[in-house]
């Protein structure tokens, strides 16, 4: 558990404090004043849930914390369709979203019965 909490906390990080290079790495064009804010917000609720992970690592807040990262997902696939500007971020965010709810899954899953 702590090894996907520790790569969100330096995706969350780096969305924080450097949304120009993150958005200007994967669009090719430097990020607009909203599309800063956005990445801000998106890398301060990774940090947060980062943290949460790691103080309190239970199932339900895996679990809790998977449907967090699928509803994400479901809004970077939104993106990906609609919002052209944003398709390579919205992509490559997206993926990363169900990376974490499926670890998020599997650490939630009760223990199995012999």
């Amino acid at each position: 558990m702590r090894g996907l909490a520790t790569v969100r906390l330096a995706w969350g990080g780096l969305l924080v404090a450097a949304p120009d290079l993150v958005l200007g790495t994967l669009t090719g064009r430097p990020a607009t004043r909203s599309q800063r804010r956005i990445l801000r917000v998106l890398g301060t609720r990774h940090l947060l849930q980062a943290g949460v992970e790691l103080c309190h690592p239970t199932r339900a807040l895996a679990r809790a914390g998977a449907a967090v990262d699928l509803l994400h997902a479901t809004t970077c696939a939104a993106a990906v369709a609609l919002l052209p500007a944003w398709r390579r971020a919205a992509l490559v965010d997206g993926t990363g979203a169900v990376v974490f709810a499926t670890g998020g899954l599997t650490r939630g899953r009760p223990p199995k019965t012999p």
